[in-house]
């Protein structure tokens, strides 16, 4: 962990991390864009995201003024600047568990889209994953659980600075390679956005190198674009010739056509049953269920062919699907989750709330997601990382509550030792 103060910006994420999360994008593209294009509903792009944010806010606020008033009254006790949660668990093994999940992560994802699973071909053709695929999709998405192992395994003093970014980056090429192979770049940008908050949340990775990294994808965007439609061609997809990579960012231009149709429609999308199906039950087990698509359903409700997807966004597809007040619940249901997962000075040092923390980020928080399929791909997840977290529980958890080979045992080992009593200096 770095030594310096965290940053104002810091402070206020951590104060407020479901708040901070919801606005950023609109911060950071969505406004933006559309204020220098002079998007004419920029009022509903306003009013969608205050609603989450809202929504937010008032949750993580409240907390804040019971921490306020139970620390004034004496009840409870400042955080203190240090933890000792680290000396409850192994940092070698949580590092051992690091390098296996991510192993398994990319052997999963290259062997996955190499025999057709997630392409947009197979997308566009309609393919429900079988045989194989079957068997290796729910191990797709355990790159977030090994981006937060190798964190927790770099906080526990498992593994060194230099072995996490190089297995980071060793899972930010095969997300590269995914996007290549497959025509799609949503899911590596949410991965790397996810990167971004969880190294941002834990100060592992200095902030320097986290702006310079974003500075890097803005800047090569274009000629990735560009490599993206080159191969969707090549594959007989259809591409807009008229589109530039900049046109394909005003991400403001499909949160407002939300505003054409009003709130509350129900396309088929998947209902809370059919979600805790979906997210609870492997396909192995149900194998007769159809593929859940409800960017399909949008595009197709506007017109659309059935094969391809569109979205208004995480929030306005919400608004959409459920309307006004349900926005303003499933983003205080997702404060109420993350704020459950406090306290943040040692996040990075219980392996099992940081996956849980990355997971809510790269899924239900992701900027580009589409409710409710992103909740069942959540709960895919967890459900997935359940053997994950029984071997964190039952061999990296020390069971004497003696350190394990952790940064706080070499602390405790390199401290000076108090003389004995009635001795001279």
């Amino acid at each position: 962990m770095t030594g310096q103060p965290p940053s104002l910006a810091l402070r206020l994420f951590r104060r407020f991390p479901t708040t901070t999360l919801v606005m950023a994008p609109y911060l950071l593209l969505f406004l933006p864009l559309a204020i220098w294009n002079d998007n004419p509903d920029t009022d509903f792009i306003i009013f969608t995201g205050g609603l989450a944010a809202g929504g937010a806010f008032l949750v993580e606020f409240s907390f804040a003024l019971i921490v306020l008033s139970e620390r004034r009254t004496r009840r409870l006790p400042a955080a203190p600047a240090t933890s000792t949660t680290s000396s409850v668990w192994h940092g070698d093994r949580v590092a051992v568990m690091a390098r296996a999940v991510s192993m398994i992560s990319i052997t999963t994802n290259l062997a996955f889209v190499t025999l057709g699973g997630g392409t947009l071909t197979a997308q566009v053709a309609g393919v429900v994953p079988s045989g194989v695929l079957t068997l290796l999709s729910p191990f797709v998405s355990w790159a977030w659980v090994a981006v937060a192992l190798l964190f927790s395994a770099h906080a526990l003093g498992g593994m060194d600075r230099w072995a996490m970014v190089r297995w980071l980056l060793a899972l930010i090429a095969t997300q590269a390679t995914l996007a290549y192979v497959t025509n799609i770049t949503a899911r590596t940008m949410v991965f790397l956005v996810t990167l971004a908050a969880v190294a941002l949340l834990t100060r592992l990775l200095p902030r320097s190198w986290i702006l310079g990294g974003a500075a890097v994808g803005a800047g090569i965007w274009p000629t990735v674009y560009e490599i993206r439609n080159t191969l969707r061609q090549a594959n007989g997809i259809a591409v807009a010739e008229d589109q530039t990579a900049s046109d394909r960012i005003r991400f403001d231009e499909q949160i407002v056509r939300a505003a054409q149709y009003g709130p509350g429609h129900d396309l088929g999308q998947p209902d809370a049953f059919s979600a805790l199906r979906y997210g609870l039950v492997p396909r192995f087990l149900d194998p007769g269920r159809p593929a859940v698509s409800s960017g399909n359903l949008v595009n197709e409700f506007l017109g659309g062919s059935s094969t391809s997807s569109y979205t208004f966004m995480s929030v306005a597809t919400s608004w959409f699907f459920w309307g006004t007040i349900v926005v303003v619940l499933i983003y205080a249901v997702h404060a109420v989750v993350i704020l459950s997962l406090r306290p943040w000075n040692d996040i990075a040092r219980r392996p099992a709330a940081l996956i849980i923390l990355t997971l809510v980020i790269g899924g239900p928080l992701s900027w580009v997601a589409t409710p409710p399929d992103v909740f069942i791909m959540f709960l895919q997840t967890t459900v997935s990382a359940i053997p994950v977290f029984l071997v964190l529980r039952l061999w990296a958890r020390s069971r004497d509550g003696r350190p394990g080979a952790t940064r706080t045992a070499v602390l405790l080992r390199d401290a000076p030792r108090p003389m004995p009593s009635g001795s001279r200096r």
